[in-house]
């Protein structure tokens, strides 16, 4: 009797299939994972230029309500914000709601933080 030894070619084609599955499922969570952090590095700039934003308008005096904004460059982008300063129910306390966006019409707000000072 004669014993073979090695693999068929049936068992190396299922080998390179198994491979070529977890070679594309690997590539696929990469691509994901590259994605996100666009998505991240994104979010954590408008959130930046957010509260950039909130300190500028809690350092002014004389702050008014109605809507306010400006833009800011930051990570080599351009930043628009808008700020909606309202009164609330104590009248020496106002509520700031800062949005910022990469559009200055607003279509997507990036980023939204809201926050409070005493008049």
């Amino acid at each position: 009797m004669k014993h073979n030894k090695g693999f068929t070619l049936l068992e190396v084609m299922l080998a390179l299939l198994v491979l070529a599955i977890a070679l594309s499922a690997l590539v696929n969570a990469g691509q994901v994972s590259a994605q996100t952090v666009v998505k991240l590095e994104r979010s954590s700039a408008a959130y930046h230029v957010a509260d950039q934003s909130l300190m500028g308008l809690y350092q002014s005096q004389g702050l008014n309500p109605g809507r306010h904004q400006g833009e800011q460059y930051f990570k080599s982008q351009r930043w628009y914000w808008q700020a909606d300063v309202e009164n609330t129910d104590n009248p020496h306390i106002a509520r700031i709601t800062v949005r910022v966006s990469l559009d200055n019409k607003f279509g997507f707000v990036e980023a939204q933080l809201t926050g409070f000072k005493s008049l």
